[in-house]
C-alpha cells in the first residue's frame, strides 16, 4: 500500500487503520526513512491510539524503550531506534531478537537498514519519504 500524508494526524491515522487489526498478537515493525522525515513521530501518532499518556521520545541513546499500555490486548509498546548502531555486533542483534520475541508488544524499529538480518523477524516495513515541509509519501510492504 502506498498512500500520501499530508500532516502528522492523517500519517497516524492511515497507518492507524492498516494495523489495528492485526495487533492480537504483537506486532513488528521497522521503520525507514530520511533523518527528520517523521518515524518517530508516526509512533507518537499510534500511542495515542493506544491511550499512551507518557510522552513518547527517540529512544536513540537508550536504543530501547518500552510503555505499557492499559485497556488493550496489547501489553507494550516498544520503540527502538538503531541510528547509532549502524553495525550491529552479536550482542546488540541478541538483545533486540529477544525484545522482537516479545508476542504481546507492538514493536517499532527505526533505522531498520542498519541491521538488515533483522527483518526477517518483522511484519511489515514502514517506508516514509519527505515530499515537502507536511507531506510525506508512505509506503507499507506486508511481510
Amino acid at each position: 500500500m502506498i498512500f500520501v500524508a499530508e500532516s502528522e494526524k492523517e500519517l497516524g491515522q492511515k497507518v492507524w487503520a492498516e494495523i489495528k487489526d492485526r495487533l492480537q498478537n504483537g506486532l513488528r515493525v521497522g521503520l525507514t526513512g530520511d533523518l527528520g522525515v517523521g518515524k518517530t513521530t508516526l509512533v507518537q501518532q499510534i500511542a495515542k491510539y493506544l491511550l499512551i499518556k507518557d510522552k513518547i521520545t527517540s529512544p536513540t541513546f537508550n536504543i530501547r524503550k518500552s510503555y505499557d499500555i492499559k485497556n488493550n490486548k496489547l501489553l507494550c509498546l516498544q520503540h527502538i531506534d538503531l541510528y547509532r548502531i549502524e553495525k550491529p555486533s552479536r550482542v546488540d542483534l541478541s538483545q533486540i531478537k529477544e525484545w522482537l520475541s516479545e508476542e504481546s508488544c507492538l514493536t517499532f524499529i527505526e533505522w531498520i537498514n542498519n541491521a538488515p538480518t533483522l527483518k526477517q523477524g518483522l511484519n511489515l516495513i514502514i517506508e516514509i519519504g519527505m515530499l515537502d515541509k507536511n507531506k510525506r509519501k508512505v509506503k507499507l510492504i506486508w511481510l
